[in-house]
C-alpha cells in the first residue's frame, strides 16, 4: 500500500478547498437576475417568426 504523507493530505485538502470555491462561485452567479437589455432580446428572438432561424444544416454548412 502507498504511503501518503502529511503534506500530500494538506495539498489534497487545498486543492478540494479551491475547487469548492469555484463551484460556489458558479452557483452564486447562477442566481444573478439578466439585464432588462437580455430579457429584452429574448422576447424579441421569441417574436421573430421561425422562418427567420436558420436551420441546422445551414448551420454545419458554415462552421463544419
Amino acid at each position: 500500500m502507498e504511503e501518503i504523507t502529511l503534506k500530500q493530505v494538506n495539498e489534497n485538502i487545498l486543492t478540494l478547498r479551491r475547487q469548492l470555491d469555484m463551484i460556489r462561485e458558479m452557483i452564486e452567479e447562477s442566481s444573478l437576475e439578466l439585464s432588462e437589455e437580455s430579457k429584452d432580446k429574448i422576447i424579441e428572438s421569441r417574436n421573430r417568426p421561425i422562418s427567420q432561424f436558420k436551420t441546422q444544416e445551414e448551420i454545419e454548412k458554415r462552421f463544419l
